[in-house]
């Protein structure tokens, strides 16, 4: 596990830090994790270095805080198993991660983050029309471009149920080829040019780039698309006394209120955060309930 920051951690770091923590009898120690899978086109190194550096300046301002660890998580395994040995307080990860390995991690969520104005993002499957595709099963043998980064986990999932829903087990064996890029550009321009038959990419993406060159809008066709899905998510253990979860949840919704604290939202594509609502997690919910389905009807 490699020590890292993320711009929620550094506020719930001066929520634990504000005038009122020495009267709470909170913890003096806290340890904060944060999922490599939300990370989308940073440099980790530098990110690393400048957020470091913050809660090195926060713990200093600061006699109560004693520690404040950042650690980040190389895979899933990891993360399940130092949650549950309590060794981690605070959980930075992607809500399909959560929801695909809730049973398996005592946490809870309190703080969603954005990536727009709206809540919840949709995942589209886009092509030009002189692919002439009209049902998915039409992209047999074709090729197609997969935005990942922070959305590779849930790209997959969904292209997976795709794939599950017209009987095939296996999208490589069903795509001639597939390709998982980074920049939402990289899926969406070849397409345009007609290098590459269909992409999937996020419709906050696809926004973003058509209002750079509207010509893209009028030649890509959203064949499927996928809708209310959330973004990354701030869990805590569910055993964590309730005035740090209070701390939590206020702290991480007031990042306005903190010196660059918008600067730093815009390296991690974050523009804001809400309160959790069980609600949120429905599409996402749906999404993975729906391939569970088929993958285990399939198996009969």
């Amino acid at each position: 596990m490699i020590k890292i920051k993320h711009i929620f951690l550094l506020l719930l770091l001066q929520g634990f830090s504000s005038s009122f923590y020495s009267q709470s009898g909170l913890k003096s120690e806290y340890v904060y994790g944060i999922s490599n899978e939300i990370f989308e086109g940073v440099n980790v190194r530098d990110a690393k270095a400048s957020l470091e550096l913050w809660a090195k300046v926060f713990v200093e301002n600061y006699e109560e805080v004693k520690s404040a660890k950042i650690i980040i998580f190389k895979d899933t395994d990891e993360i399940i198993k130092s949650i549950n040995n309590k060794e981690v307080d605070l959980l930075m990860l992607p809500s399909s991660l959560y929801v695909m390995e809730e049973e398996k991690l005592n946490i809870e969520p309190l703080i969603i983050s954005k990536n727009s104005d709206d809540l919840y993002f949709s995942l589209l499957l886009c092509s030009t029309p002189n692919q002439k595709i009209e049902r998915f099963a039409d992209l047999k043998n074709k090729t197609i471009l997969v935005q990942s980064g922070k959305f590779k986990r849930i790209s997959e999932l969904w292209l997976d149920l795709l794939c599950l829903q017209v009987g095939e087990k296996d999208k490589y064996s069903f795509f001639k080829k597939i390709e998982f890029v980074e920049k939402p550009m990289q899926a969406v321009l070849p397409v345009f040019f007609n290098k590459w038959d269909a992409c999937i990419v996020t419709n906050v993406s696809l926004d973003a780039i058509t209002e750079m060159n509207p010509q893209i809008q009028n030649s890509l066709k959203i064949l499927f698309q996928r809708e209310k899905l959330l973004n990354e998510m701030i869990c805590v253990r569910k055993d964590l006394d309730n005035k740090s979860k209070e701390i939590i949840r206020n702290r991480g919704l007031d990042y306005k209120s903190l010196p660059n604290g918008e600067q730093i939202f815009k390296i991690f594509k974050t523009l804001g955060s809400s309160v959790y609502k069980p609600t949120n997690l429905e599409g996402v919910r749906s999404l993975w309930s729906n391939y569970k389905k088929l993958k285990f009807s399939d198996k009969n």
